[in-house]
């Protein structure tokens, strides 16, 4: 009887883990912020996003030119072009400081993703190789445990 509750806390932790992933992953990936314009950047057509000032990451959804160029226009500062990861790159994102003071305004000629503050801090959890094989570990090292008692491959003496 013992062995069979041991058992079911660990599937019950495992469930738990992966759900628990699961929410900061989709909360990472589904809060953000998508900018598309498909026919060229025009006084019409772009969608615009706002960014107030703190640190963003730029993410290429279709990636079939190589990258995405967006166009920042400060209220006060430098005009400038900022762009995503090339589609061969390793990393999913490319993160940009501010150097402007107040607000810009951002248009891109493809479909972006920008995330920023709290967005971009869990984007970068959900998306590190430590969270997500730490997580696994996390999950199974109970599992693995408990199933190696339950099947009695190690006796635990009284």
């Amino acid at each position: 009887m013992l062995r069979k509750a041991v058992l079911y806390l660990a599937i019950g932790w495992v469930v738990l883990v992966v759900t628990g992933f699961g929410v900061l992953y989709g909360a990472a990936t589904l809060n953000a912020t998508t900018v598309y314009s498909d026919r060229g950047v025009t006084e019409e057509n772009a969608d615009e996003y706002r960014w107030s000032g703190n640190t963003i990451a730029l993410t290429d959804n279709l990636r079939k030119n190589g990258w995405a160029s967006c166009e920042v226009v400060p209220d006060s500062g430098e005009r400038r072009n900022i762009r995503s990861p090339r589609n061969d790159s390793t990393v999913s994102y490319r993160q940009y400081q501010p150097w402007f003071s107040g607000a810009a305004t951002v248009t891109c000629g493809e479909q972006v993703t920008i995330r920023s503050g709290a967005t971009l801090t869990m984007y970068k959890l959900a998306t590190s190789r430590l969270v997500q094989f730490g997580s696994a570990a996390i999950a199974a090292i109970p599992l693995v445990l408990a199933l190696i008692w339950y099947y009695g491959l190690v006796r635990v003496r009284r």
